[in-house]
């Protein structure tokens, strides 16, 4: 038998019950609130099923005109899909681009009502970043006119899509806060934050514009962070490149125009800082879109670029080509650093370089060799010869064309331009033996013969008989000579020292204080009856011309010592 006692009890739980359903209902209550007004914030999808566009837009094609919001807003999201396969859309028809935008027989007709134009503002908006209007010649003129046309459009009627008396859109918000998205530079804005690594703004307005990946926007994003980098002060923007050159790499292919622009500009930059030293990223990258940059096949790829910089990449591959041959390419596979850093101080002289390679290199599975083909895509031919491993490196001094073999035992040959017993360029391999037609080695048409031997006809050392017969019978001087003569003949420049002029003649006192300032170890053995040792294997042209004029000798792996 229930007790009052018990019936009380039953009453409270019950209570309990009530206010516990009651919270449990109010909680979902706010979920459902807090749903709707996100709704409202977002407003309606910036995307419509593709094949409802193209229905209106064939009903339009026809018509010329709209006769309801509905076919209004999806002809505004259709305006670059064709109206028929293969034909023409509406941003490439000048007539009913017009149309669309018309007050008779277009959106212009809901203008003054906001909640409903911009509904079709919405679906011009994607049709503005969806046509590809950097096609360049590919985008027909009247497309990239109305294309403009539409961007001016979407600029002067951004206010018409703010509700004065009720909440907007988060999109309609964003639209006005960034109406430098319809103007020439619409990125601008969003070049340093992105640079810096901030993303947030952007991609905002990537989702609530319905901006995809696939966009003309996503190039010139890119684009302009290129701009903005090149405007900061030379040590940041060198700091930036790797990263540009990252997102340059990742851009899909409709943005190749974008991606040779911002090459251009980081190229040219890059020969106006202090002290631009090689970059090996940057010239592979510039190799690989647009090849070698000396051959007259790639010049309309390198046509952008001004001849300062294009001069600096081709600078930089003839170094790596030197370095190449006389280490990747060399016949043992131990390689000869003293005739790559005797080369490498001509690269200016340079006009050419090309190579004769064998079977080995031609067919070798090694990943170096195949980076270092692609490089030297139409400047290699085959070579004949009865050992595979041989290669030769034939390169264009003014009017000398010398030629040196990758076995170090070969002496250098040298013909002149005009007259020479081999055709390079024939389908016929080239040769090495001398009786052997279309050989590199023929004595009887050679100007030059010189072996690679010290202490030989009064020479201490092969690269001192070498300069002096160059610079006597061809006229052809050291890069660092070279800019000297360059420095004197600009009487308004002060000409810098050069480390021979600030050292002078050879003292140990003057190594060690060399050393401070360029970065190795020395070793003074003299006291012994040892040598004196610098550990370097630097390439710094004027450094291994002052160890030169110091009377060292160079030591492949360990450095130069006296």
């Amino acid at each position: 038998m229930t007790t009052a006692l018990q019936l009380l009890a039953n009453k409270l739980h019950s209570s309990f019950d009530i206010k516990t359903r009651l919270a449990t209902g109010e909680s979902s209550l706010d979920k459902h609130l807090a749903a709707l007004q996100q709704h409202i914030r977002a407003g309606s999808s910036p995307y419509e099923p593709e094949d409802l566009q193209a229905k209106a837009v064939r009903k339009f094609w026809e018509a010329h005109s709209v006769d309801n919001l509905k076919d209004a807003r999806l002809v505004s999201f259709g305006m670059c899909l064709p109206n028929r396969p293969g034909g023409p859309c509406i941003m490439e028809d000048g007539e009913r681009f017009q149309a669309i935008l018309s007050s008779d027989t277009g959106v212009e007709q809901w203008v003054d009502e906001p909640r409903w134009f911009r509904r079709c503002y919405q679906g011009l908006v994607r049709s503005y970043f969806s046509y590809d209007n950097s096609k360049g010649n590919v985008a027909p003129e009247e497309g990239r006119r109305n294309w403009r046309k539409l961007r001016d459009y979407l600029h002067d009627r951004s206010p018409k899509i703010v509700d004065t008396k009720r909440q907007n859109p988060d999109w309609v918000i964003t639209t006005n806060e960034n109406k430098n998205l319809f103007s020439q530079n619409p990125c601008t804005p969003y070049a340093e934050s992105m640079l810096a690594g901030d993303t947030s703004t952007v991609e905002r307005i990537q989702e609530q514009l319905g901006i995809t990946d696939n966009s003309w926007f996503t190039s010139a994003l890119i684009h302009s962070q290129v701009r903005h980098a090149i405007s900061l002060p030379p040590e940041e923007f060198k700091a930036l490149i790797p990263n540009l050159l990252t997102m340059l790499t990742n851009l899909a292919q409709h943005g190749v125009k974008i991606r040779n622009q911002s090459l251009t500009l980081i190229l040219d930059t890059y020969t106006q800082t202090p002290s631009p030293v090689i970059h090996e990223r940057l010239r592979d990258t510039a190799v690989e879109w647009w090849g070698n940059p000396w051959l007259p096949s790639t010049a309309a790829q390198w046509g952008g670029v001004t001849d300062k910089a294009r001069e600096m990449v081709a600078e930089w591959l003839r170094g790596e080509f030197i370095e190449a041959f006389f280490t990747t390419l060399a016949e043992d596979g131990v390689g000869d650093r003293r005739r790559a850093n005797f080369w490498l101080r001509y690269v200016k002289s340079m006009t050419n370089v090309q190579f004769a390679l064998g079977s080995h290199a031609l067919n070798s599975p090694n990943r170096d060799f195949a980076v270092l083909l692609r490089k030297m895509k139409g400047l290699h031919t085959e070579l004949k010869d009865t050992n595979s491993a041989n290669n030769a490196f034939i390169m264009t001094l003014g009017n000398l064309v010398a030629v040196e073999f990758s076995a170090m035992g070969n002496a250098l040959y040298g013909y002149e331009k005009d007259t020479l017993p081999f055709v390079f360029d024939s389908a016929e391999p080239l040769r090495l033996s001398s009786r052997a037609s279309n050989s590199l080695k023929n004595k009887n048409q050679s100007v030059l013969w010189l072996q690679h031997q010290d202490n030989i006809h009064g020479w201490q050392r092969w690269e001192d008989m070498f300069e002096a017969t160059l610079k006597k019978n061809f006229n052809l001087l050291p890069d660092i000579a070279l800019n000297q003569t360059a420095h004197a003949a600009a009487p308004t420049k002060s000409t810098p020292a050069t480390l021979s002029e600030k050292y002078g003649s050879f003292a140990p006192y003057k190594l060690k204080a060399l050393s401070k300032f360029r970065r190795f170890d020395i070793a003074d053995r003299q006291s012994k009856g040892g040598n004196i040792w610098a550990y370097t294997d630097s390439n710094d042209p004027e450094l291994i011309q002052l160890f030169q004029d110091w009377g060292f000798q160079y030591k492949a792996g360990k450095g130069w010592w006296k």
